[in-house]
């Protein structure tokens, strides 16, 4: 299921707030679709920004369907990307992307926001708190975002097995396959990734232990 990130029209800076009761309640009476995004929605997701490069221009979008789907004997991912997209056709021509996994608090809140709003001229340009840089390790390469925000990044590449070759279109989505090639170095910060949850941001709370 593709789990879209609606973006915020506020300028405002962003802020902790208490937890609050989920506004999201499956009802009997509703479509099937209804129902189970309702249900979806009370689930919580990774947000990550997945970046890469075709013929020059930096492509990046924010998404919340990122999932491990073996570490043996490599260590392989995925992810769900709705059509047309800008940022898969630069994934698709060059190969080539990377995950940048944020932090769960409001840079990393900030940094996920900038790229809901699509591929626009200049988006790169404006990351507030964060720098970014293109052609790392080698010319082509997708894009690299450092800084405020960023806790750790995938350097990935398409599955090669010869029968979806990491690309696997299901309706108006394309589902893909990447192998982890290497963890960027960035800053080492000891805290848990950003997550997402009733169209809102979240932090990891609690733990459920045994008594």
């Amino acid at each position: 299921m593709s789990r879209n990130l609606q973006s915020s029209a506020s300028t405002q800076p962003w802020k902790l707030s208490p937890s609050k009761v989920p506004t999201s309640d499956p009802d009997a009476e509703a479509t099937l679709p209804e129902q189970v995004r309702s249900v979806f929605r009370l689930l919580t997701n990774p947000v990550v920004v997945c970046t890469a490069t075709h013929e020059g221009v930096p492509r990046a979008m924010t998404m919340s369907s990122f999932t491990s789907l073996t570490l043996s004997p490599v260590p392989l991912v995925s992810f769900n990307i709705a059509t047309p997209s800008r940022t898969l056709e630069a994934l698709m021509a060059s190969r080539e992307f990377n995950i940048h996994v944020l932090a769960g608090d409001a840079s990393g809140a900030a940094v996920a926001d900038h790229f809901t709003r699509g591929n626009t001229d200049g988006v790169f340009d404006t990351i507030e708190g964060a720098t970014y840089t293109v052609g790392e390790p080698r010319p082509g390469s997708a894009p690299l975002i450092r800084g405020q925000g960023i806790l750790r990044v995938l350097r990935c590449t398409l599955l090669r097995d010869g029968n979806t070759d990491g690309l696997v279109r299901v309706g108006d989505h394309v589902i893909v396959v990447g192998k982890v090639d290497e963890m960027m170095p960035v800053t080492k910060v000891k805290e848990f990734g950003l997550a997402y949850a009733d169209r809102k941001y979240r932090l990891v709370g609690g733990v459920v232990d045994e008594e």
